[in-house]
């Protein structure tokens, strides 16, 4: 029985090992974000886009929230607007990562497309078109379309980096589990 209790501690320990390593690339993503130009990639959706296909619903919700509220804080965005796009987008990329895609880069690439996309487009009306402002869409051409674009190709390096934190630490606890299965009829 300790042994089981010693196996199941080094289980939970990586568990909580891949949310640290996740949370620390969240918050280096942050800091990308708040530093430097006005025109960059809005690196925090992939990157909870692709934490989200590798979790449940609920904690690709917790990413979402807390991804779209550092989004908001970043962009100097009315606070909860990213969050709730980014909440929609991460259970919807969990779900079907869940029951319908596997883990491939084009997978995660159009869904990283459509989400920029969309909330794009949404920012678009939302924020300049629904005030009818002249040659508004000089802002369309000149910094969202360009900021989708630059968005969509650093979910590339994001993928391989979630990637890369999610399988070794599963890997590690699959492991850990086939010990725990193996030993615990000898108890």
């Amino acid at each position: 029985m300790l042994n089981n209790k010693y196996r199941s501690r080094k289980y939970a320990f990586l568990q909580i090992l891949q949310w640290i390593l996740f949370v620390v690339v969240i918050l280096l993503c942050y800091l990308f974000e708040t530093s430097g130009s006005y025109r960059k990639p809005l690196i925090l959706i992939p990157v909870a886009l692709c934490i989200a296909s590798h979790t449940g619903e609920i904690q690709a919700m917790g990413v979402g929230t807390a991804c779209g509220l550092l989004l908001d804080l970043a962009c100097g965005k009315l606070i909860g607007y990213n969050a709730v796009l980014l909440v929609v987008f991460c259970v919807m990329v969990s779900l079907l990562y869940r029951y319908l895609l596997k883990q491939k880069l084009w997978n995660m690439l159009f869904l990283i497309t459509i989400c920029v996309s969309l909330q794009g487009i949404l920012d678009y009306v939302f924020y300049y078109a629904i005030w009818g402002h002249e040659d508004v869409e000089l802002i369309l051409e000149k910094n969202i379309i360009p900021c989708g674009m630059m968005t969509i190709f650093s979910g590339i390096l994001f993928y391989f980096v979630i990637k890369k934190i999610a399988e070794s630490c599963q890997n590690q606890r699959i492991q850990k589990l086939e010990k725990m299965n193996l030993f615990s009829d000898l108890d």
